[in-house]
């Protein structure tokens, strides 16, 4: 019985990860993303599939709820004394995927970033897993956080967001 679990939990994840691949690489075609930054998203969606897969496993072959709780809360807070020192790149790898599922601008598009003291403009040249590039009006290259576009205004240039907007969407 627990060898047939087993095989039903991993052939069950290998569905569930080859449908989010699809799904990821249908939504970032729709979307006219970067093949690099769809792969980062399938790779990071998938890695959550395995990890969850592997917690499974471990309930399937006779791993208490007592022990499995004890090896989960100490994973957790190993992990969690690790991020707690590098807490921005996970949330710059969190951002990464909300970004690539909900934000409005592309590569391409023309943007102004409020800042306190200046404002930041350019063009998205990359969107990547830690930052977004953006090409400032004197050629230089800015290097913009993920998880910054959520603590500020952005605004894309009216010709650019036309543009955009009358672009076929059945691509």
């Amino acid at each position: 019985m627990k060898f047939l679990s087993a095989v039903i939990l991993i052939v069950l994840a290998i569905i569930v990860s080859h449908s989010l691949e699809k799904t990821i690489k249908i939504i970032g075609e729709k979307r006219q993303v970067a093949r690099d930054r769809v792969f980062y998203i399938q790779k990071t969606l998938q890695l959550f599939v395995f990890i969850t897969v592997i917690l499974g496993l471990a309930l399937v072959f006779g791993v208490s709820y007592s022990q499995f709780g004890f090896v989960v809360s100490s994973v957790f807070a190993v992990v969690g004394i690790a991020l707690f020192a590098q807490w921005s790149i996970l949330s710059n790898v969190t951002a990464s995927i909300i970004i690539f599922f909900f934000f409005p601008y592309r590569v391409g598009d023309r943007i102004s970033i409020v800042e306190d003291k200046e404002k930041l403009e350019g063009e998205i040249i990359e969107i990547t897993l830690f930052h977004l590039l953006i090409r400032k009006t004197d050629n230089s290259i800015l290097s913009y956080p993920n998880s910054m576009v959520f603590q500020k205004p952005i605004t894309i240039e009216p010709k650019a967001r036309k543009r955009r907007l009358e672009e076929p969407h059945d691509k």
